[in-house]
């Protein structure tokens, strides 16, 4: 009883301490962040990309391309604005090299790009459900040296 008795403080205590001491927390999982998607994608013009939005309408779509040559229509459509679409041709060709030479606003938004080796024009045309996009270029490729 002599034991018990000194063991019991003793013992009171380590229930005290292991009750106080503060639990670790596990560290939050690390969430793997994916980079942003692409929001275009690539045309067979070489400096010419499209909002990921639209979809190619093959059928009306055409395009010729040589060694020195890339020309033709590329037709698309989608659930998008035209206003952002225009806006957003602006921003991409002109990162892209491409001088906004003229446009025009009647009913459909037509704009005229150039630059040293090509051209290119932008017809929006929008409607209650889709719009469309008519891209009608030309470009020179610059010729290869090892020919």
């Amino acid at each position: 009883m002599k034991h018990l008795k000194k063991a019991l403080p003793v013992l009171f205590l380590l229930v005290f301490l292991a009750s106080c001491t503060t639990t670790t927390q596990k560290p939050a999982p690390e969430t793997v962040s994916t980079p942003p998607k692409p929001f275009y994608h690539g045309t067979e013009f070489p400096d010419i990309v499209v909002p990921k939005d639209l979809e190619i309408d093959q059928s009306r779509s055409m395009i010729v391309k040589t060694r020195d040559y890339v020309g033709g229509v590329l037709v698309l459509k989608g659930r998008v604005k035209a206003r952002s679409v225009e806006e957003f041709f602006r921003n991409q060709l002109r990162s892209r090299g491409w001088d906004l030479v003229g446009s025009i606003y009647y009913r459909h938004i037509l704009l005229a790009f150039k630059r040293e080796n090509g051209f290119c024009m932008i017809y929006i045309s929008d409607s209650s459900f889709n719009t469309e996009v008519q891209i009608w270029a030309s470009e020179t490729l610059q010729a290869n040296p090892y020919r």
